[in-house]
Order: C-alpha cells, then structure tokens, then sequence
C-alpha cells in the first residue's frame, strides 16, 4: 500500500483525513464530558504516534454484517456504546418507517452488561421515528424475539446480545418481518441507511419516562410465553404432561447466568417435566462468573451442570448459551458416568425422532411433504436419516439465516415449493443449534431442549438411539 510521503497536516491523505476526523468527531458536544476529554487523549496520541488499542476503537467503525453488530464495550466508533447502538438503531428505524406502512417492532435484550440501557435506546429511537414499539419486560431469549415478531405481526426485531462472548462484548441483532435475520438485499439497505448518518448529534435519546417514549412503547410480559406454549402444544413431539415416563426423569439444567434462567424451567414444568436448577448459575448476569466462556460446546461450562448431575443421580444435564438460541447435553451411561453429546450427534437424535414421527402420522394427512434442512457442515448423517424415511433434505450454506431463507420460501409456495404441501420437520447446524418446530425463524434452545427430553422419556436411554 502507497502512504503519503508528506505526513503534514496540509497534505495528509483522503484516508488519513477520514481517520482524523472519526476520531474528533468523539470530539463533539453530542458527547458528555467524559467522552470528549477521552477522545482528546486519544487524538493527540494518535498524530503523535503513540499507538494502543484504545486508538483503534477510535478510528475504525463496527460493521454492520449480517444480523447487526458485535463488538467490545467503551468509547469510540469501534465499540458498543449507546451511540454506535443509537446509529443503527436510527437507520433500522427508518428503514422500517419506508417499508411498512404501520411499522412496529420488538426488541429484547440478554443479560449482559448495558443490554437494557441500549434495548431501550432501541425502543425510544423507534418512539421518536412514530414506530410501535413491543420491548420484553426482562430479559429473553433470542428465538423468543423470532417468535414475538411473527406473532405480533411486526415489522422487524432487535435482539441485543453477544451470544457467548466474553463479558465485555455485547451486539445488535436484527431481524426481518418473517421473523428471520437479516438477508441480501434489506442489509444492504440498512448499511446505506447507517452511513447516511454522519454526525452522532443526529441520534435522538429519550428517557423512558419521556412521553413519547410512553405512547409507543409497550411492554411484553408473559402473555407471549402462554402463546409459545400453545403453539409448542400442537407439535407432533409433544406428549401429554401427564405421562408417567416423563416424572421419572431427573433433569439438570443451566442457562449459564443468560436469559433461559426465567423461561426454560418453567417451560419443562409446563409440559410435565421437572428439572434441577444449576444453582450457581440459574440468575440472569453478564459477567458470567462461573465459567471462561459461557458456552454449552465448551465441556468447561459444562462443568458445574456434570456435578449437580452427579449429586442427583440425573437421566440427563442440559445448558444453553446466553441468548438461549443454542443448547449442550450430557446423558448417563449403563456406568453410571456421564457422555457430552456433540451437536451433531443431539441434532441426529432429533431429526430422527421427528423423522419416525413424520412418518407413522403421515397416513392421517397424506397432502403433507416434510423436509429436513441442514447446513453443509453438519453431519452426513441427517441425509441417511431422511433417505431411510423417504423424506426430503436440504443442504444450505452456513448460518441459520439460511435455513430459515428455505423456510419462508416454504411457508409462500416460492422457489419449487408448493403452499400447504411442503411443510418444514427440522433444521440444523452442527454448532449446537437446532429448529423443531416452524413457528420460529431462528435456532431455538426451548422447543430443542422440549424434543430431547420428551425423546429421553420415550426411548429411556438417547445413546442406544
């Protein structure tokens, strides 16, 4: 790459100009004073030469890729702070505003550190831009946010989350209509949208108790549980809560101090299952203190789910990252010891099982065509499952993004598909998430972690399925 060979201010180049002002900009009196003094530090260490981390978070900017942005928490174009969130918030915003003509939208939040401060930064963007606005009461899971979408018949969603990052990482995720990340064409849009927007003095703030803040934005409280749960009722995987099989089982569960703490336990409860809390880590909290990484394909994570296991003799142990989107298992061996599944192995077990049930239902609606998706990574397997029981399978490219392309092609008879004959079974990727039911648009641990328990209470031992 060719530098500039006069580094003076009068010849510096376009690129070296765009870098000094990203960094003034911080400047601003958008910015409390804190900021401003921080970034004052920051320029005059830059032209002086004296480089460091924080100098990048200054002169780079988060990309917005797929689903949104993720990055460290702090001060500067390149992090998480109420002004990056508040950017994309804005054009997301406005995008909705354009393309619909009574935009509303959901947006929930995880755990971790600020994710309520920019979940309603989000919200009172959305207030400012006249957009209805539904925001989860407490923290919720990321396919709970697909689902509310779909059925609040909203316009888009935000989820804020870092998945199972460390601590100090939070992102934006945001999501179509159908309840689906972000594809093609809309990103693109998006993107446009956000760098439209050159001055942070641009971004409008509202408390929550401001009145506008007030007369868009409304709260989700449990009436979209209820509403999954019914929805989870009429699938062909679930038995009655009063089977006696299911009592028997002693389940040991995890969210890893993430949102499925408040959703997943009352979830089994629900439909007859009873599970052993992790207690260490059951409570909501982003600074995860148990584990390195708060997450279930780490058998580090799992650790403290295997010894409450241990001490209650338990069928099975189960932990969900975070966000709740994806799930981890370990079950006991005729030994008494306890075997990590990996995600191909607990995605298989699934899709068989569904498989079967496809299968021995299909005499009573002959119209239906099911079909498996999966991801080009995930095992082979998933294919000799489907060819076994003569049902269609798919291969995507990976990202569940992808899977759930298919599955809105489904829903509106596009792309070979025929409307009300091809009908979605089962998706998934082999980094431990996985789809059952066709309600949702992203991977999700709570209808997942429903399957493989109500399949451990009829087979009685998942290894030797």
């Amino acid at each position: 790459m060719k530098h500039s060979q006069d580094s003076t201010s009068d010849h510096l180049s376009e690129k070296e100009r765009a870098v000094r002002k990203r960094i003034l900009d911080w400047v601003s009196p958008a910015f409390p004073l804190e900021i401003r003094e921080e970034a004052v530090r920051i320029y005059m260490d830059y032209i002086e030469s004296r480089l460091n981390d924080e100098i990048d978070f200054y002169k780079g900017e988060l990309e917005f890729g797929t689903g949104g942005l993720r990055g460290v928490l702090g001060y500067g174009s390149g992090r998480m702070n109420l002004w990056t969130v508040g950017r994309v918030s804005l054009a997301f915003s406005r995008y909705l505003k354009e393309s619909f003509k009574k935009p509303a939208l959901v947006i929930a939040h995880d755990s971790r550190r600020m994710s309520r401060e920019f979940a309603t930064t989000a919200a009172g963007i959305g207030a400012v831009n006249g957009i209805k606005v539904h925001l989860f009461k407490t923290v919720a899971p990321t396919p709970m946010l697909s689902y509310a979408v779909r059925k609040l018949k909203a316009s888009g969603g935000i989820v804020i989350t870092a998945s199972h990052n460390p601590p100090e990482y939070n992102g934006f995720k945001a999501y179509l209509n159908d309840g689906s990340q972000l594809v093609g064409s809309v990103q693109k849009e998006i993107e446009k949208k956000i760098n439209e927007i050159n001055e942070w003095g641009q971004i409008p703030f509202l408390k929550e108790t401001d009145p506008l803040y007030k007369k868009y934005v409304s709260l989700i409280g449990n009436e979209i549980k209820k509403s999954y749960y019914s929805e989870l009722k009429k699938t062909i995987f679930v038995s009655p809560a009063s089977n006696p099989a299911k009592k028997n089982l002693k389940i040991v569960y995890s969210p890893l101090h993430g949102t499925g703490g408040p959703w997943m336990s009352d979830m089994l409860s629900h439909f007859g299952f009873k599970s052993i809390p992790v207690k260490e880590q059951t409570e909501p909290d982003g600074e995860f203190p148990t584990v390195k990484y708060p997450n279930p394909e780490e058998a580090e994570a799992m650790r403290l789910a295997e010894e409450t296991a241990v001490n209650a003799d338990a069928d099975i142990f189960l932990a969900t990252d975070p966000d709740a989107d994806r799930m981890g298992a370990g079950v006991k061996t005729e030994e008494g010891k306890y075997v990590l599944l990996n995600g191909n192995q607990i995605g298989s077990i699934m899709c068989a099982y569904l498989a079967e049930k496809a299968v021995s239902s299909k005499s009573k609606d002959q119209k239906l065509r099911y079909h498996l998706i999966k991801t080009i990574v995930t095992t082979e397997l998933q294919r000799k499952i489907a060819d076994k029981n003569k049902i269609k399978i798919h291969d995507v490219l990976t990202g569940f993004k992808y899977i759930a392309e298919q599955m809105s092609l489904m829903e509106s008879g596009k792309k070979g598909y025929q409307k009300n004959k091809d009908v979605f079974l089962f998706g998934g990727e082999e980094s431990y998430g996985y789809l059952p039911v066709s309600f949702v648009r992203d991977k999700d641990s709570l209808s997942s972690t429903l399957l493989l328990c109500e399949i451990l209470a009829e087979k009685g031992d998942l290894l030797s399925y």
